[in-house]
């Protein structure tokens, strides 16, 4: 490109103002999917921040407002990944391509940024995404990396040289296949069985079919259940910035699915947009401390049965961290190498491990996925990312008693599946061998 196609491009991160939100409700009788379009569409406005301007020069061709309503039918419609529509959140920094075309979600820790979402835009105008935000990052001097890349966008970032990683696998489900039938799905539906047995019942709410006093309710009650799952984890908070909000964030888009057991709320799901909707990820999901044993396979079943019902081709169940990071030509050995420690010895803060197996109950498939750095992965990069997400942000009370836990454990998750075994894999005996060596009843 020319120097003065370069001078054109804009940048503009998008702040929130203090218009407050308002909701509109209707009540109904009953809960159905026959009205998945119905989102709500009022919201705060976003303005144009000259201040946090990614250039000098002044915007051209863009429109001076954006709402919120806007923002979120973009990310919907070009968000690729279980992250995408974390862009939406009312605390990132947005960085727009010129002409409002593309849109990249990050966090800024001192001369590092961290990517979410990956590149949100239509595929032609992608490689202008990526050049354009390359040349704000060389501008600044700034280290950038991005998380959760797919193989379909991969050759953009080997293109313009940056340091790619393998980072984890992304666990899909092909709804339009899966029958859950067979002995595959023997464990999911023995979970789901137990439950409606109990007396469970699940359905899906949505804002704009409540009157505003129930939603609220709704909730308040579903932000007690994940605080209450907070206190099994070691971390202080919840982990910010590669998980979803719901203390601080409108619903929007994403859908909430909850489960009831005797009229309380006993565990919740939260999904996010894929392209268009024709693919959902189970982002977010919780549940109480004391809730009926196998509430979230039941949960995340029905989940998976409504979106297949409605004619969504694929689900995700959120990425996989560290699964397969096999060595790439010109890798970080700093990822690679500590993913592998944490992956071995410190379950304890991030459980790969209980992660893995229960996904791999669902007989997913895996996609790759990568970290593409610019221009390479150092110290600062990786405590970047700590610090973004506060996964290192511990309650050492809580970390002891899970340390404890574990090793009382040890011999029991030393049968957990690893994972590594794809739904085809899955139909020889040898395979099934290691997801059905565990075989609690619920």
């Amino acid at each position: 490109m020319s120097s003065a196609d370069s001078h054109s491009r804009q940048g503009l991160q998008l702040h929130q103002s203090d218009q407050g939100q308002t909701r509109q409700g209707l009540p109904v009788d009953q809960l159905t999917s026959q009205n998945a379009d119905r989102f709500e569409r009022a919201g705060t406005q976003w303005r144009i921040d000259p201040s946090h301007q990614a250039f000098d020069q002044e915007p051209t061709g863009l429109p001076k407002e954006h709402t919120e309503a806007e923002l979120r039918d973009f990310i919907f419609e070009h968000g690729r990944y279980f992250d995408s529509y974390l862009a939406s959140e009312p605390d990132r920094d947005q960085f727009w391509s010129q002409g409002k075309r593309g849109l990249i979600s990050y966090k800024r820790w001192y001369r590092h940024v961290i990517i979410g979402g990956g590149l949100i835009a239509p595929e032609p105008h992608k490689p202008q995404l990526v050049h354009e935000f390359l040349e704000y990052a060389k501008q600044n001097r700034l280290s950038i990396a991005f998380h959760n890349i797919g193989e379909a966008d991969l050759p953009l970032f080997q293109e313009m040289q940056f340091q790619v990683t393998k980072w984890g696998e992304d666990p899909m489900i092909d709804l339009d296949t899966c029958t859950w039938q067979g002995k595959d799905y023997e464990w999911v539906r023995r979970q789901t069985n137990y439950c409606l047995r109990q007396g469970m019942t699940a359905c899906e709410v949505r804002p704009d079919q409540l009157h505003p006093l129930h939603w609220s309710d709704i909730i308040s009650e579903v932000i007690e259940v994940a605080d209450e799952s907070l206190t099994r984890k070691p971390q202080k908070k919840a982990m910010r910035f590669f998980e979803g909000r719901i203390d601080n964030h409108a619903l929007g888009r994403r859908r909430l699915f909850i489960a009831r057991y005797q009229g309380r709320i006993e565990g919740f799901v939260i999904c996010n947009p894929i392209l268009n909707g024709t693919g959902w990820a189970t982002e977010l999901y919780r549940h109480r401390l004391d809730s009926v044993k196998g509430t979230m396979a039941f949960l995340i079943h029905f989940v998976l049965q409504q979106l297949k019902q409605e004619g969504v081709a694929q689900a995700g169940l959120c990425l996989d961290l560290g699964r397969d990071c096999h060595r790439l030509p010109g890798d970080s050995a700093l990822v690679r190498h500590g993913l592998r420690f944490a992956e071995n010895y410190l379950t304890s803060i991030f459980d790969f491990t209980g992660l893995r197996h229960f996904k791999s109950r669902f007989r997913p498939r895996y996609e790759q996925r990568f970290a593409c750095v610019y221009p390479k992965v150092t110290m600062g990069s990786i405590l970047a990312f700590v610090s973004t997400t506060g996964v290192l942000d511990l309650h050492y009370g809580r970390y002891s008693r899970i340390l404890y836990n574990q090793h009382c454990k040890r011999r029991l998750r030393r049968n957990l599946s690893t994972g590594n075994s794809t739904q085809s894999d899955a139909v020889s005996p040898k395979t099934n061998s290691k997801p059905c060596s565990l075989r609690k009843s619920a």
